[in-house]
């Protein structure tokens, strides 16, 4: 025994001077790492109590994201409260590491979704995790291509309620020939409706102009919410970062914000719907007699009273699955329509091209095949998505030391040239779907132009990726469960819209800018107060 004692001691003399050389590694690497991102190109910033992460929230979509893009590179440092740096990124490879090599390393922003809790509780959007992939595997039978065409025939009644209401409209106008109309909460309107009876059997009569508390509760809400921030509003949620879950989440919940408080009363009268609901259709009972249905109430009903505990939902799951879709699910789609209704209207040779790709159908209800084998109906829908996302910007936190790959390689500010980038745990992320979907060196040289017919082949008809191509429903673990509803939906509301109505731009629609923050939201600068518009001039299109 005392043979080995030498060498112990010496283990542990070497042992003992290694753990300060070490140390010194460890301290260096992470400094190197920090060094890496303090060292990216980036604008100038004027407060380090405020940073500038609020200048591009605040701005168009877009606007600054490009014009830093084109004097920076594709990942931009910028500045958060307290000179924290925040990672602006534009990068595709890195966007592809982000939200699919390395999902669970890149988390949602804790801050921020503490807000996103008070509107959708414990719902898909706002979980990471094993918690989102449970509910994920959960809801994914509802939302399958065979399961969301059943919904075709609701679709195409509120889109021609739609029709309906703004062919009144133009025969009440002055000359009888056509109206500027806000296209934007009329929309919202119906696709409401639509979805209120698909997803709960439910009518809100919105569209009808019906006294309904939760239509008028949501009006605008996110991009309220979210929309348009303050300095100060940063520096929020960057003390929210040293409180605990409880704490953080106690604070809000009592603080006396206007914001927060007409978020809280939506909620509560979401909630208060889908409780009696529940309570009056009798759903347990309903699902006992007849499991075969796969509609998304009889499949969240079913998660509820399930047998199996890993497949049953908790009463606060149920009510906050429910409550998504009645906002973020009807707000996205909307919003995407809007802006469809916005790029044909500017495009009027194509939207000529698309009428009569619909009026050549010889039907006003056609089935789900037909919307499918339309080219320019679909090119459109994926072109729409591509260049006005719903969803601009969305943000993530490093939850370990990662290294995001790039596409091109960048050089930093003291000189170096990297090829991938180390980002130390806890780093702030502001992803830019507008940047990736209009980034040149994925789309070609007119990436900001709307072109439908790019997602063409040479025989006219749509490619195989299709809505794969585009960011715009994400990508990975975390992509839209909902997008062929989504889709769908679109598909049936343009069919209809555009086949009995012609759109022309008015003067309130080419004052138009997107605002993003939350929902991309089209707005007229000096009516900022009046919240999404888009006035467009409807006119009686010709029938061939």
């Amino acid at each position: 025994m005392a043979s080995y004692l030498p060498v112990l001691a010496e283990s542990n003399t070497l042992l003992l001077a290694a753990v300060p050389i070490a140390t010194a590694a460890l301290w260096y690497t992470l400094r190197q790492r920090r060094s890496d991102l303090n060292a990216l190109k980036g604008p100038h910033c004027d407060s380090w109590l405020y940073g500038n992460v609020h200048t591009v929230l605040g701005a168009e979509l877009g606007q600054l994201e490009r014009e830093w893009q084109s004097q920076f590179g594709d990942m931009v440092r910028l500045q958060g409260p307290f000179n924290n740096p925040v990672l602006l990124v534009m990068d595709p490879k890195g966007m592809q590491h982000v939200f699919q090599n390395s999902v669970d390393n890149f988390r949602l922003d804790r801050e921020r979704n503490f807000f996103s809790e008070i509107l959708l509780g414990n719902s898909l959007p706002v979980i990471d995790s094993d918690q989102h992939k449970r509910q994920r595997k959960i809801l994914l039978p509802g939302f399958s291509a065979a399961e969301v065409k059943s919904h075709l025939p609701v679709f195409t009644v509120d889109a021609n309620k739609l029709v309906d209401k703004w062919k009144k409209q133009i025969d009440n106008a002055g000359n009888g020939t056509a109206a500027v109309i806000n296209t934007t909460s009329d929309m919202t309107k119906a696709t409401l409706d639509a979805i209120g009876i698909v997803a709960f059997d439910y009518s809100f009569n919105a569209l009808d102009d019906g006294e309904n508390e939760l239509t008028q509760a949501y009006q605008d809400i996110l991009f309220s919410l979210f929309g348009k921030p303050k300095p100060q509003d940063e520096l929020a949620l960057s003390f929210l970062s040293i409180l605990p879950d409880s704490v953080a989440r106690a604070f809000l919940a009592k603080a006396p914000i206007p914001k927060l408080q007409r978020a809280k009363a939506a909620t509560a009268l979401a909630d208060g719907l889908i409780e009696r609901s529940l309570k009056d259709k009798q759903i347990q009972a309903s699902v006992e007699h007849d499991k075969s249905k796969k509609d998304i109430l009889s499949l969240i009903s079913r998660a509820y009273t399930s047998d199996n505990i890993k497949m049953r939902l908790s009463d606060s799951e149920m009510v906050s699955t429910m409550k998504t879709m009645i906002l973020a699910g009807n707000d996205t789609t909307s919003t995407s329509l809007t802006w469809a209704l916005y790029e044909l209207a500017n495009h009027p040779e194509f939207q000529a091209d698309l009428r009569r790709e619909i009026q050549e159908k010889n039907t006003w209800e056609p089935s789900f095949k037909d919307l499918e084998n339309m080219p320019l109906l679909n090119a459109t829908i994926m072109e729409t998505l591509r260049m006005q996302p719903s969803l601009g910007t969305v943000y993530r936190q490093a939850a370990v030391d990662e290294l995001i790959p790039l596409s091109t390689p960048l050089k930093l500010k003291d000189g170096r040239t990297i090829t991938d980038l180390p980002v130390p745990k806890g780093t702030k992320l502001l992803v830019s779907i507008d940047a990736y979907n209009r980034h040149p060196d994925v789309w070609g040289a007119d990436s900001g132009e709307f072109n439908p017919r790019r997602w063409l082949d040479a025989d006219g008809k749509v490619g195989t990726s299709g809505y794969n191509d585009a960011m715009t429903f994400g990508h990975g673990a975390r992509r839209c469960l909902g997008w062929r509803f989504a889709v769908l939906e679109m598909q049936a509301f343009l069919f209809q819209v555009i086949g009995h109505l012609e759109f022309a731009p008015s003067a309130g629609s080419k004052k138009v800018i997107r605002m993003g923050g939350a929902i991309l939201t089209p707005i007229v600068p000096e009516e900022f107060e009046k919240g999404a518009q888009m006035p467009l001039t409807i006119s009686y299109a010709k029938m061939d």
